[in-house]
């Protein structure tokens, strides 16, 4: 079933708060996310819950969309990572699990389709800003829990192979690196 994103889903800006380095409430900005959209350079960035900014706190099936600056991703919250609230360049989009699971919806979003749709749709301004009601009107194509599952799955075993892979070059770069160093490093004792 093919759903606009506002029909299915809250939507609100994430809260503008000033950093700490330290506390007990994490606070995302962009700068966290590595390029498969994981909030793997997490660095001291945090906020106390104040009473104003407790609304913000992301729920278990959150996706926070980034919808300010260069680069436009989507994640899906899993309360594993620990309490954590989106800065103001995120939008939050709350979902009813029982109708489609945050983790597919952050694929869906991430997928070059709706990504192409959502640069249109923030294009104009020096730094992209995708407004509200047009992410509203996105249309999400929306299969059954079981199907969104499968995709999901299959996409984290494809993230997966791609952290290996990348690990596995990195290794192979300093291993190349260290050979290199004791060619020539061999090459100079021989001549002298």
């Amino acid at each position: 079933m093919v759903y606009k994103l506002g029909n299915i889903a809250e939507i609100q800006f994430g809260s503008y708060d000033k950093p700490q380095e330290k506390g007990s409430i994490k606070y995302l900005h962009a700068g966290h996310f590595d390029k498969l959209f994981k909030p793997t350079k997490f660095e001291e960035s945090f906020v106390e819950l104040d009473g104003k900014n407790d609304k913000f706190l992301l729920q278990p099936n959150d996706v926070i969309l980034a919808g300010k600056g260069h680069r436009t991703f989507a994640w899906a919250y899993n309360p594993d990572f620990g309490k954590a609230i989106p800065s103001s360049l995120f939008y939050t989009i709350r979902t009813k699990p029982s109708k489609v699971l945050g983790a597919y919806l952050a694929q869906f979003l991430n997928s070059e389709k709706t990504q192409y749709n959502l640069k249109l749709i923030g294009a104009g301004a020096t730094i992209t800003s995708i407004p509200k009601k047009e992410l509203e009107e996105i249309t999400v194509e929306i299969p059954s829990l079981e199907e969104q599952k499968k995709i999901v799955d299959f996409i984290e075993l494809l993230d997966e192979d791609l952290r290996l892979t990348q690990n596995l070059l990195e290794k192979r770069a300093a291993l190349k690196k260290g050979l290199v160093n004791k060619l020539i490093s061999n090459l100079i004792k021989m001549k002298t």
